[in-house]
């Protein structure tokens, strides 16, 4: 299955653990990359899906370093964990109903991130890294988090565009201009929003 920027990305922020889950793995691309690089010595492969960990086994064959689980979330134990292909809402829900949380978090939400980074900073986790990808003109954070490690003190603009966003960055200041351009469709309706975009854009040395 070929490789995407946000599955590079994600892959280049898995650090080596006993257990590592990929959790909502659908074809399990991250669980099989745990287990052929070594990161891992046992992969948890999980989802909610019959159809999906029958996709996984198709890729992952039998291979008793790899253990699949049928199961809404993080409902076993593990080292680290990735969570990516659903909404940041989605991901803090999984989180928050946790069998056991993992040292390190590694989540890419499709929306809602600063939601993602608030669950985070809640559950006693700083995050390490937080990085501003743009893929078939979509634009993600890819968020590595680790318990009581990194980042926790976060103001408002961090929360909502990442850790990184008084540096200046070109996929996060495409990605401002986007919102704002979007957002002045209806200024008055969106004040709110106006406000923290321009505050952000502001920091990115940006004209508005």
């Amino acid at each position: 299955m070929a490789s995407t920027l946000r599955l590079d990305t994600i892959k280049a922020l898995i650090e080596h653990a006993n257990t590592i889950a990929d959790v909502g793995c659908d074809h399990a691309i991250i669980a099989k990359y745990c287990i052929d690089s070594g990161l891992a010595e046992k992969v948890i492969a999980s989802d909610i899906s019959d159809k999906c960990l029958d996709k996984a086994r198709k890729l992952l064959g039998d291979n008793n370093r790899v253990d699949f689980k049928r199961c809404d979330g993080l409902d076993y134990i593990c080292d680290e964990a990735v969570i990516a292909g659903m909404g940041g809402l989605l991901i803090k829900r999984i989180l928050l109903n946790a069998r056991s949380l993992p040292k390190t978090l590694i989540v890419c939400p499709h929306r809602d991130c600063d939601e993602v980074r608030k669950t985070l900073l809640s559950l006693g986790y700083g995050i390490t890294d937080d990085i501003d990808i743009t893929e078939r003109a979509k634009f993600y954070s890819v968020i590595r988090a680790k318990f009581g490690e990194g980042e926790r003190d976060l103001d408002e603009l961090q929360l909502l565009f990442g850790i990184n966003v008084k540096i200046p960055n070109t996929t996060l200041q495409a990605r401002l201009n986007k919102l704002y351009d979007m957002y002045m469709i209806a200024p008055r309706q969106n004040e709110d929003k106006l406000r923290t975009v321009i505050a952000a854009m502001s920091l990115q040395g940006m004209k508005h």
